[in-house]
């Protein structure tokens, strides 16, 4: 059984977050072939089916520009990593930035910010799940992010293939994403990340050349 994975880097990066301290150590590092090997091993039909990840894609939105040079260089050295271990294919979208203008609540005032936004990666997860689906590569595919906006490719997938829908926070599963097992092609699942997914699926210190970076 061919099982394409496909994450939403940014929202799994948050969802570790939240799970796990934004000041621990110990998560970052995050190895997301042997997670999607964790996800597909817990399910027991699957496993009775032989199941495999067959194609991994880690679908996220580069750092640039302002003041966050270390923060660049340290998601470089990860993506480099999780490309060095030749089980994880990368999609890169790009962080868009843009000027919004609102009210001081203290004294009235119109001030004008700077918002990064990211853009992208919920497009191109979707865009890899379903050329996949409609190619023939994959007999079951599971879908890492708790975007609403996935809301239709996740229901056109379960049409056509078993789907598992894993929301990285550990919150309930965003309404949008939700279904039920019988749908279309059957054998659906939900499930939501804990702290010892992340801790428990970390990249060796040095994977190639890349290691892994300080306070990671």
């Amino acid at each position: 059984m061919r099982v394409g994975v496909y994450i939403d880097g940014l929202n799994l990066y948050y969802g570790g977050r939240h799970l796990c301290g934004r000041g621990t150590h110990g998560w970052r590092w995050l190895d997301v072939a042997a997670l999607a090997d964790r996800l597909i091993g817990r399910n027991p039909d699957w496993s009775a089916k032989q199941a495999t990840a067959r194609r991994i894609m880690y679908c996220t939105a580069l750092i640039t520009g302002g003041p966050a040079a270390d923060t660049r260089e340290r998601q470089q050295t990860y993506l480099k990593a999780l490309l060095a271990t030749g089980r994880v294919g990368i999609e890169e979208g790009t962080f868009v930035t843009r000027r919004v203008t609102g009210g001081d609540i203290a004294g009235g005032v119109r001030r004008t910010i700077m918002v990064r936004e990211e853009k992208g990666s919920d497009v191109n997860v979707a865009s890899h799940l379903l050329i996949d689906l409609h190619s023939g590569m994959i007999d079951a595919a599971v879908l890492i992010t708790n975007d609403s906006d996935l809301r239709l490719p996740a229901r056109h997938a379960r049409l056509h293939v078993p789907l598992g829908t894993v929301n990285p926070r550990g919150t309930p599963t965003a309404a949008a994403l939700r279904g039920k097992s019988g749908d279309g092609a059957g054998g659906h699942w939900w499930y939501s990340l804990t702290a010892d997914d992340f801790f428990s699926c970390q990249l060796p210190e040095s994977v190639d050349t890349h290691r892994r970076p300080d306070r990671w």
